[in-house]
């Protein structure tokens, strides 16, 4: 059944998953090529000093890319469930509603998973052929938080997406959009060093809250 449920879940987001991999890895190498552009006009220890005393942050442009990524897979997979009615077949399928909810969130945080490691290979790879390690392990640390921003984002779109009540919608979208601001609160680079496993087990606790949406749709139907 799972494999049916999975199927059915990439069909829905299978254009915006692959454009989601093309702009997300296109995005951070084109921030590399600005960057080669920029030593070669800049002398590297004077680049390098401003990354490490001036908390210049030379990857700003990769900031919002995970929380666009993380809101377009959301959206791709759950606004069809409500607009073709496809989420009342999805519920009555021989499993119970809770876990056809989760594997549906599970889909998604799989896809997630796989285009947010690409970039961030790509991020880190290439980085290391500019930078030094000290430099890409804390630039590691300041980027986590967006990631985590992108399932955030997606979690929120898909509670948001089944809500049957439009006062629930407004509500979850103004504490979803507290809890992502969360993560660009502090500019600097490793500013959220000691935040990142806090803000972890939030976004992991936040993986569930579909299924209230769930819960509601049902009795809204009952």
């Amino acid at each position: 059944m799972w494999k049916s449920m999975f199927y059915k879940e990439w069909i829905k987001i299978r254009l915006v998953f692959w454009l989601s991999v093309i702009v997300g890895v296109g995005v951070t190498l084109a921030m590399y090529m600005i960057i080669r552009s920029e030593l070669a006009d800049t002398p590297v220890n004077h680049y390098l000093w401003k990354i490490m005393n001036r908390d210049f942050v030379f990857f700003t442009l990769f900031k919002f890319l995970p929380l666009g990524i993380g809101l377009l897979i959301g959206l791709a997979q759950f606004i069809p469930e409500m607009t073709e009615k496809r989420i009342k077949l999805t519920l009555h399928l021989p499993i119970n509603e809770e876990k056809a909810g989760l594997q549906m969130v599970a889909f998604g945080v799989m896809s997630l998973t796989i285009i947010f490691s690409l970039m961030f290979l790509v991020f880190i790879g290439i980085g290391r052929y500019y930078f030094p390690y000290e430099i890409i392990r804390v630039a590691a640390i300041t980027v986590a938080p967006w990631f985590m921003s992108g399932f955030a984002a997606f979690f929120i779109a898909g509670m948001v997406a089944i809500e049957p009540i439009w006062k629930y919608r407004i509500a979850y979208l103004v504490i979803g959009g507290l809890f992502i601001k969360m993560f660009f609160i502090l500019w600097k680079a490793g500013s959220y060093i000691y935040a990142n496993g806090f803000f972890l087990i939030l976004v992991v606790l936040f993986s569930i809250s579909i299924l209230f949406s769930i819960y509601r749709f049902r009795k809204g139907e009952m």
